[in-house]
């Protein structure tokens, strides 16, 4: 059966500290985490990306699969499974020290990247992919299988700017990324780091003018404009706990709810602003459920409620 959604980039454990001295492994990496999230929802979701051959890789891959995730497209290196420690402030923000270097989750190439990983309704890239050199020619080398295919691309702009040594060429590789999208999602902390803190809008009419957009502005809600217009829908309320993954799992939930709906660009259901409002109050649900605990996809239990919200879009 065809894939609904193919997820490309990094997979990693992410350790989060407890107490003092206390830490616990979850998994992460920002398309992991949604296949994860898409997963749980029922869509038909895989992730490609590198793992090591040792014990943390062995064991993400266990991970995913456990979860329902199509694990046939994620490769195992003999470089070390990539690694990130998070810790939080008091509103449950992240902060993120990555030990990446030169780990299998950047050991991608074009080599490695193959037609079947783009044989899906929709293509997940982030821009973290960016950053090496080959893992950025493998990132293009599927956009090119996925326009050949007819998958819709999505972007992620989940900007890392501390991982870019240089600022300009981090603006000019997101930027060419973004004219790659049908549809793209933005926080308003990754438009001030591409565009400047006014400019985020110009941003994307200029990089990214044919695309939808989704943009969130923490809990201050969440927006999509496009060829339906502009549609917003407020947060939903909740305690953060951990703010890690919340992004990703609104991705899930909106992505979940379009494919339901069976909004593709150039569909009428595309043009319909009422499915969008609902891609965006599903999309809360789930970000509303990662924030509950610690780690990107440890909240995203007791579905029902997402799940049903989703059924009344199906067609």
């Amino acid at each position: 059966m065809k894939l609904e959604v193919v997820c490309f980039g990094e997979i990693l454990w992410d350790i989060h500290q407890t107490g003092p001295h206390d830490f616990h492994r979850v998994l992460g990496g920002a398309p992991a985490n949604v296949a994860t999230g898409l997963a749980r929802l029922g869509v038909r979701a895989a992730v490609v990306g590198g793992v090591g051959t040792d014990a943390f890789g062995a064991a993400l891959a266990a991970h995913l699969d456990a979860d329902g995730v199509d694990t046939r497209f994620v490769k195992h290196f003999a470089n070390r499974t990539g690694l990130t420690f998070v810790t939080r402030d008091a509103r449950g923000e992240p902060r993120f020290l990555f030990y990446r270097h030169e780990t299998a989750d950047m050991a991608m190439t074009p080599l490695d990247v193959t037609p079947p990983m783009a044989r899906a309704d929709w293509v997940l890239v982030g821009t973290s992919t960016l950053v090496v050199k080959p893992l950025a020619r493998a990132t293009v080398r599927l956009l090119e299988l996925a326009q050949k295919s007819g998958a819709g691309v999505y972007v992620d702009l989940n900007v890392r700017a501390h991982l870019w040594p240089d600022a300009r060429a981090m603006r000019r590789a997101i930027g060419a990324l973004a004219g790659a999208a049908d549809l793209i999602k933005a926080s308003d902390a990754d438009l001030a780091a591409v565009a400047g803190p006014t400019g985020g809008l110009a941003w994307l009419e200029e990089h990214a003018p044919d695309a939808t957009w989704l943009l969130t502005f923490g809990a201050d809600g969440a927006a999509a404009i496009g060829a339906h217009g502009e549609v917003s829908a407020p947060a939903r309320r909740a305690k953060c706990v951990d703010a890690t993954g919340a992004g990703d799992a609104f991705i899930a939930g909106s992505l979940a709810a379009l494919l339901a709906a069976r909004a593709r660009p150039g569909t009428r259901a595309w043009a319909d602003p009422a499915i969008w409002t609902r891609a965006l109050e599903v999309g809360h649900i789930l970000g509303a459920k990662a924030v509950s605990r610690v780690g990107a996809v440890e909240g995203l239990v007791g579905l029902d409620g997402a799940r049903r919200a989703i059924e009344s879009l199906r067609r």
